[in-house]
């Protein structure tokens, strides 16, 4: 990896790192404005909470929405995307007799959530080399008269593909869509989330844009807004959206705070040519494991996400979701974090790429992946 930039992390030396995408990696400076967020309650606990986080979190609130080209009152900070759809769920008021769509390639807790709350999960599926036509097709196909919610994935997390969120939306009104874009924030330029046409988004700010764990934001249509909840009813109660999301009780805020050093270290690294450049190193890479394995690196139908895309594995390896985990502790053993993928009865592994990563991350992984299952 490249020492340059590898040492702005903490990661283990030992291991080679594909896979931004999962959980994403907080820089050091970063974890240290955490740190010091922490620090600055803990002098005076009462005074934090009483008269400073309010401003404190408000600008970090401010700052976000501004990042993702959104009005500073339209989104308001919350844990994670999985927090964002049980609010959602719980403002359209989800429960038995209620059917909500999700995808094949969707986030297995959205399904959960739906089903916790009693409701049934309709799904639209289609394979990895589909088009948008298909991925429309399969939305409405699974409309039923129930039909209260269409949840789509903005960038998929197994198969890493860019679905076409606006010409859903546009297909299956006047049902609301939910957009789960878990992976987008600080990978997917122009966003313009308000022209989609969807009712609500939530993105995830820990993938790609560098803050600690525990920091997303979640927009909403503005006819929308007034139903939205907190998860919890706490010290923020009676103030206007988005500023009733900001106190949930006596939690540990520092995530949100450490938002703009975040989103500073993201650009100061190379903001959005930083991220073409990782694509560009992707697409590389991807092409050099595929020509190793024997396999093609273009799936076909729609593109894949900027930073982050699939490597067909040979016939036969990683096809079930069994075989896939045990190839990845064999990649891990080997010094690779990057995950094969079982999908639609094929193997896959999927790579990412960022400014820690070098052209012979992926050179090193098609050997060891050669060595492993072959070349086909």
């Amino acid at each position: 990896m490249r020492a340059d930039v590898v040492d702005l992390f903490e990661f283990d030396p030992a291991l080679t790192h594909l896979n931004h995408g999962a959980f994403g990696a907080v820089p050091r400076v970063v974890r240290e404005a955490q740190d010091r967020a922490r620090a600055r309650i803990e002098v005076a606990p009462m005074r934090a909470f009483r008269d400073e986080l309010p401003q404190q979190l408000a600008a970090a609130r401010e700052t976000a929405a501004a990042f993702l080209g959104l009005a500073a009152d339209s989104a308001p900070l919350v844990r994670n995307v999985s927090e964002g759809v049980a609010i959602v769920l719980r403002a359209l008021h989800v429960g038995r007799g209620d059917d909500v769509v999700v995808s094949n390639h969707g986030y297995p807790t959205v399904s959960w959530a739906v089903q916790a709350n009693g409701g049934t999960v309709r799904e639209a599926a289609f394979d990895a080399a589909a088009t948008t036509t298909d991925i429309v097709a399969a939305f409405t196909e699974a409309l039923t008269p129930e039909t209260r919610l269409v949840v789509i994935d903005q960038i998929t997390s197994p198969t890493a593909l860019l679905l076409p969120v606006a010409e859903v939306a546009a297909a299956v009104a006047p049902v609301p869509v939910l957009v789960d874009a878990a992976h987008v924030p600080g990978a997917l330029p122009d966003l313009n989330i308000e022209a989609l046409g969807v009712a609500f988004w939530v993105g995830n700010l820990h993938k790609w844009a560098f803050t600690p764990r525990s920091a997303a934001v979640l927009w909403a249509d503005p006819e929308r807004r007034i139903d939205l909840r907190p998860v919890v009813t706490s010290w923020s109660h009676g103030e206007p959206y988005p500023a009733s999301f900001d106190l949930q009780g006596t939690v540990d805020h520092s995530a949100w705070l450490a938002i703009p050093d975040a989103i500073d270290f993201w650009q100061r690294l190379g903001g959005w040519d930083q991220v073409e450049r990782n694509a560009a190193l992707l697409r590389r890479g991807a092409d050099h494991v595929a020509k190793a394995l024997g396999a093609g690196s273009e799936l076909g139908g729609i593109p894949s996400a900027p930073c982050m895309t699939l490597v067909p594995l040979p016939d036969g390896v990683a096809e079930t979701q069994e075989a896939a985990e045990a190839l990845w502790h064999q990649l891990y053993a080997a010094g690779f974090v990057v995950p094969p993928v079982s999908f639609g009865g094929r193997g896959f592994v999927r790579l990412a790429a960022h400014a820690y990563n070098d052209e012979d991350d992926y050179a090193r992984l098609a050997e060891t992946l050669v060595t492993l299952v072959g070349d086909g």
